[in-house]
């Protein structure tokens, strides 16, 4: 349940891929390139993970983090800006905490998005390899509302009293142990309901 808010106390963590960037519509576009039709539903990681062959999976992975050509055409969550210049404008603290396995391709991105250094920069930006190292990072930085858009990575963010999944095509079920949000507009709603 989300508590009373004083926004001053409020510090907000981001994933990066489901989160800030939308790249579900390249997932398709690959998957079909190595011979798979999926559809919208199918392209959150978890769900992905389980309709791909790893072989082929790594192969959309890499070619869609690690690709730069593919990776910067990558657009944004639709209402992202607006979140983002909204916490800024109450001074409220944000960090990127990312799993991304090649940061120098993902700051790429955000520059071309004019997010980096505009809202994350090397000052609160962090990546990391597992979950754990998520809610790890996120214990030290205080974070107390984080947004993933996977459920394994929100089960492990036991530091974090507010947790969101960022689900898009309605595709988790509900649970006691997060917030599941379709819009950065929803969002907004739970973040500023008492302010």
């Amino acid at each position: 349940m989300v508590r009373k808010h004083n926004t001053a106390k409020l510090i907000v963590g981001f994933d990066m891929d489901g989160v800030i960037l939308d790249n579900s519509d390249s997932k398709i576009k690959i998957a079909r390139t190595l011979g798979f039709d999926i559809k919208l539903q199918h392209t959150p990681s978890e769900i992905i993970r389980t309709i791909l062959p790893q072989v082929i999976l790594e192969k959309l992975q890499s070619m869609l983090y690690d690709d730069h050509r593919i990776a910067l055409r990558t657009p944004l969550m639709r209402g992202i800006r607006k979140i983002l210049a909204e916490l800024d404008k109450r001074k409220i603290p944000i960090f990127l905490i990312s799993r991304r396995k090649i940061p120098d391709v993902a700051i790429k991105i955000l520059k071309k998005h004019l997010l980096w250094p505009r809202y994350f920069s090397e000052k609160n930006s962090y990546f990391v390899i597992h979950p754990e190292d998520k809610n790890a990072r996120a214990a030290k930085l205080g974070i107390t509302h984080y947004i993933d858009d996977e459920l394994k990575v929100i089960n492990a963010l036991v530091s974090v009293p507010n947790r969101f999944l960022f689900d898009q095509f309605s595709i988790f079920k509900e649970a006691e142990h997060y917030i599941k949000i379709k819009s950065w507009l929803e969002f907004k709603s739970h973040l500023f309901r008492n302010s």
